[in-house]
């Protein structure tokens, strides 16, 4: 009998819901057992919600919020890997009680830790030189399985990314990863194995609804239908929902025309030369010239079977700096925007997905400026941006970190929020760019089993799944997680539901950061960090 936990980045009822009569599996869960819309963290990202759902512990608890987030010492942005994860997952406890754990997949999990079992790193983090525990579990699935552990592709760098070779690279990766499962399982018989998926949420993104992603939809139940066995206990979770991209609403681009965020004199462009530039090449398209050079110089590189050498070649800031086809002919990079902004005489400071830096200490100044984006509507809908705009200090645990955002902004569903860096600024508003679809808080439950109760009425956050599953396996609770046991969810008269759930001293361990120097890259590829 074994825990199964199958973790889809991104799963919404919304996207999957008209596909059940061709998702059986999924169906029948549905029917035999729970389902229920999953809240997410703020913000409701990949980072940090697979480590919020690892830990149980909130965003502020963690001291990470966004893929990249403000140092208020220097000023500078950091990446979520300079930030090691010094709380203990949930089944680093359950290895501890001596239950045997399978972890595949699991996003922000690097560098793989010791576990009372197996575990493969998973998501963009992910080193390839050095992604599973016991090292040498590495070497047998690259002989036994041919592991892939990124695309080759990634679907969000492309134009149209539902073409067959991409959507074959994705299908692939998710048939190793159910192959790797369905080994351990047979082999090792873990009391825990938890199974995520995160890149399928790129095609998601991408493409949203199209048949290509049902087709990997179909792919993932028929090897859930045979990686289950009578008697498993399964649960399919999300880490955050996804909604149809209707308008792109820029909010440093606000903050700038507004006047809360201002950029150092020096960095002004010289409009008087820029204008007698822009009269004598009037005619020229400046993004498309940039654009045709490189995809020329790509495409020599690509029939020469050199396109990674060039792209090794390339320093980052100038390929961050290259236009992507759908972009909108951005041209200005993330790093060059963070090192232009005037901290000293800005009130605020923005990263994408409604994470907002005060940066004085006028509370007035603060209220005005929450009043102010509470009021901001679409001109061409009338739509509100925002549902609400909140202190940290109402959504966040206390005691609230410094470096932690000061406002949270939720958005209106059908808005993507942007972004790092601001183009112009007058551009508040804009259309879809690369993605069909953004993250939104409602994810997606589904748990089914022996050990589950059918139609439970719970009202289930991300957080509280690593502190049910501690008591589900009848392991102690530490007293620091945010997360609350779902009583609920057991099945009546099962142990977990007739028993009081145990709590010990929470635990701070020495976290390492990820050493692998593609990160960065690779969350460009995959807009992150636009």
């Amino acid at each position: 009998m074994t825990t199964i936990i199958l973790g889809l980045d991104g799963a919404t009822f919304d996207l999957f819901e008209d596909w059940l009569p061709d998702l059986p599996t999924i169906n029948a869960l549905i029917d035999e057992g729970t389902s229920s819309t999953l809240w997410s963290c703020d913000p409701p990202v990949t980072s940090p919600a697979w480590r919020c759902y690892a830990t149980g512990k909130d965003p502020a608890s963690l001291g990470v919020y966004w893929w990249r987030q403000l140092d208020r010492k220097t000023n500078t942005y950091v990446g979520a890997t300079d930030i090691p994860l010094t709380s203990k997952c949930y089944w680093e406890y359950l290895s501890e009680e001596g239950d045997s754990v399978a972890i595949i997949g699991v996003p922000l999990n690097t560098p793989p830790r010791e576990v009372n079992g197996h575990l493969v790193a998973g998501g963009p983090y992910a080193d390839p030189d050095d992604y599973t525990y016991p090292a040498s579990l590495q070497d047998t699935l690259e002989s036994k399985f041919d592991y892939q552990l990124h695309p080759k592709v990634d679907p969000p760098s492309v134009d149209d990314p539902t073409t067959t070779g991409i959507v074959d690279d994705l299908e692939g990766m998710i048939h190793q990863r159910f192959d790797v499962a369905t080994w351990l399982k047979e082999t090792e018989s873990p009391d825990l194995l938890n199974l995520t998926l995160f890149y399928i949420n790129h095609l998601q993104h991408k493409a949203w609804d199209d048949d290509a992603v049902k087709q990997l939809w179909m792919t993932v139940d028929q090897r859930l239908s045979e990686l289950i066995d009578d008697g498993d206990d399964v649960i399919i979770h999300s880490d955050h929902g996804l909604a149809k991209t209707e308008r792109v609403f820029y909010l440093n681009g606000w903050l700038r025309r507004e006047g809360y965020l201002q950029l150092r004199d020096d960095t002004k462009v010289n409009h008087a030369a820029a204008s007698k530039v822009a009269d004598r090449y009037s005619g020229l398209d400046w993004t498309d010239v940039v654009t045709t050079a490189w995809d020329t110089g790509r495409s020599t590189a690509q029939r020469l079977g050199v396109e990674n050498l060039l792209s090794n070649l390339i320093p980052n800031r100038v390929r961050r700096s290259i236009p992507n086809g759908d972009s909108g002919g951005r041209i200005v990079d993330a790093s060059s925007f963070e090192q232009r902004i005037d901290f000293e005489a800005s009130d605020a400071v923005a990263l994408p997905h409604g994470l907002i830096y005060v940066l004085t200490d006028d509370d007035a100044r603060r209220d005005e400026l929450m009043t102010a984006l509470a009021a901001v509507s679409d001109g061409q809908t009338g739509t509100s941006v925002f549902t609400s705009i909140e202190l940290a200090d109402d959504v966040y645990s206390e005691p609230i970190p410094q470096d932690a955002p000061d406002l949270i902004a939720r958005w209106t569903s059908g808005f993507e929020i942007k972004d790092i860096n601001a183009d112009e600024e007058s551009r508040v508003f804009g259309p879809p760019q690369k993605f069909r679809a953004d993250n939104r808080p409602d994810g997606t439950l589904i748990a089914a089993g022996p050990r589950i109760a059918e139609d439970a009425a719970i009202n289930p956050h991300l957080i509280d799944l690593a502190p049910t599953l501690l008591h589900f396996h009848g392991a102690p609770i530490p007293d620091d997680l945010d997360g609350v046991v779902l009583d609920d969810l057991y099945a009546p008269e099962s142990k977990p539901a007739i028993s009081t759930p145990e709590t010990i001293p929470g635990e701070e361990i020495r976290g390492d950061r990820s050493t692998s120097e593609s990160v960065e890259d690779r969350l460009q590829e995959l807009g992150y960090l636009e």
